[in-house]
């Protein structure tokens, strides 16, 4: 980031746990301008659904398989849930409604700024 000539960057899947968002804040707080969370939101049949065809592709991804995908369901709905809802409280998500076909999702993500 710091070699890059960009000054606006995406952070994907950051942060996921307490122990993230904690560290984050004590790190980055005073060098960033978080200007908000993007939330992908989709129903969790659709991301299994969408896991398990990823995989029948041949992803390489030895965890896209249904056992794995509850626990990471779990995982989710535990520990980076909290995190979500943390942001919520501060009024930072902006949501997109991701269970919709990739062109509408990418025309919803073009309109924020």
């Amino acid at each position: 980031m710091l070699k890059s000539k960009g000054s606006r960057f995406l952070i994907d899947g950051f942060p996921r746990s307490q122990d993230n968002l904690d560290g984050w804040e004590k790190v980055m707080t005073p060098k960033v301008d978080l200007k908000f969370v993007l939330y992908f939101d989709c129903p969790e049949e659709e991301c299994v659904r969408r896991c398990l065809e990823r995989g029948e592709g041949g992803s390489g991804r030895s965890d896209d398989n249904p056992a794995s995908l509850q626990k990471r369901v779990v995982t989710y709905s535990t520990v980076t849930q909290p995190i979500i809802d943390h942001f919520i409280g501060l009024d930072m998500v902006r949501k997109v409604e991701a269970a919709d076909d990739k062109d509408t999702v990418r025309s919803e993500l073009s309109m924020l700024d």
